[in-house]
């Protein structure tokens, strides 16, 4: 077999079954790769040897930092056909003007993390993901939590970007943690979701805020100086509550590991099901 032979396609929907029975070999391997298959299957590229199809890579679109993860059906494995399909992935990326990119795998699999270190990529950081099942929390009271709009762009992202920075900084897994800035690009992007987004007021101020993806809380931060006094708290109950009323039975988020807001989940019934490693690279 030559590497060259493989042939790069634009996952369709035609690929869907064989794409699905790739990722049955190995169901914690490709639990993640599924669950964002099923919400964009546009970040998907398909990796064929003649008719078969020998490995699926999802690519998220090009950013200053993205993200890339490969897998090889196991009877093609060991052959270079990973490190092709990440080569092709990355320079995808890079023509985008992608400049870090990031890849994860469950913490502990020995074999994925040195695969990934012969490519050239580092470890960063745990996170854990998290799941709650069983009904929705009792609300007595009327939040003053609101869908996003776009002129909520620069309150809310000088919060979000300032929250996990110093989140970031407390757990020490982040030497070079900088606080996002704003740009019409993200601002654009915040818009095109904005169902999926909500923000909580106080006194007429944007105090936290929130973005859901699918079943998943993707984040939740409160601003920094509104922090500790049940905010948070309130804010996830009423987010769950919504999950369940658009039809899921169950809410997921990530936690990386070190977090304080471990606690909080916990204690509202979250439950952890694995960690993943996250590494990551700079093109």
């Amino acid at each position: 077999m030559n590497i060259s032979d493989i042939r790069y396609e634009q996952f369709s929907e035609k690929d869907d079954h064989a794409a699905r029975k790739l990722l049955s070999y190995d169901a914690d391997a490709s639990e993640d790769i599924l669950r964002v298959l099923d919400q964009e299957p546009k970040l998907f590229i398909t990796a064929f040897i003649e008719d078969q199809l020998v490995a699926l890579a999802q690519v998220n679109e090009p950013a200053p930092q993205s993200y890339v993860t490969v897998f090889v059906a196991p009877q093609y494995r060991r052959q270079g056909i990973g490190s092709a399909v990440v080569k092709y992935a990355e320079n995808k990326l890079l023509a985008g003007g992608t400049q870090n990119v990031r890849s994860s795998f469950r913490a502990g699999h020995q074999s994925s993390f040195a695969f990934a270190q012969k490519l050239g990529y580092d470890k960063y950081f745990s996170s854990a993901y998290m799941q709650r099942t069983g009904d929705a929390f009792p609300l007595a009271e009327l939040l003053p939590i609101r869908q996003y709009t776009d002129d909520d762009y620069l309150p809310t992202h000088s919060l979000y970007a300032t929250a996990f920075h110093e989140m970031r900084v407390r757990v020490g897994c982040f030497p070079d943690s900088v606080i996002e800035q704003p740009s019409e690009t993200g601002r654009r992007a915040w818009q095109e979701g904005a169902k999926n987004r909500f923000v909580y007021e106080m006194n007429g101020e944007i105090v936290a805020y929130s973005n859901l993806y699918g079943n998943e809380i993707s984040s939740i931060s409160v601003r920094t100086d509104y922090q500790g006094l049940g905010i948070g708290r309130k804010f996830m109950m009423y987010l769950c509550n919504e999950i369940y009323q658009r039809g899921y039975k169950a809410v997921d988020l990530w936690c990386v590991v070190g977090n304080d807001a471990r606690h909080l989940y916990n204690s509202l019934g979250f439950k952890e099901k694995y960690v993943n490693q996250l590494v990551r690279k700079t093109l």
